[in-house]
């Protein structure tokens, strides 16, 4: 099931639609945040640039994007959120751990398959 949501649109969009579909669903600030970015402005200068911003911020909005779509999947999308900003079973923070992302697929796929464990769980 995760490697069908890795193959799904939203990780061929362009980073435009990714940050678009995440400031509209978490919010300016939790989007910077989970980008790498300093400050909202900080993020904002990525997108009025010349170039678009690097591979792994790409990388990281492509699969805040992707974690937005479990929840939206599940009729859940005013939770994610609250989610990405929830202290897991293990102690760790979903937006920190996306923030910290390296692009290392398998912790891509582990950040969206708990996202799914969640929505499901919370059904």
């Amino acid at each position: 099931m995760t490697a069908a949501i890795l193959d799904r649109p939203v990780f061929t969009n362009p980073v435009n639609d990714d940050a678009d579909l995440c400031v509209t669903t978490l919010g300016p600030e939790l989007t910077a945040y989970v980008a790498g970015a300093g400050s909202v402005r900080e993020f904002e200068s990525w997108f009025a640039a010349p170039h678009p911003p690097g591979r792994l911020i790409r990388r990281r909005l492509a699969v805040a994007a992707a974690v937005v779509s479990v929840f939206e999947t599940a009729n859940r999308s005013a939770m994610a959120a609250a989610w990405l900003r929830e202290l897991d079973p293990e102690g760790g923070i979903p937006a920190r751990a996306l923030r910290m992302f390296e692009g290392d697929e398998a912790d891509a796929k582990a950040l969206i398959e708990a996202a799914m464990t969640w929505t499901l769980s919370a059904a």
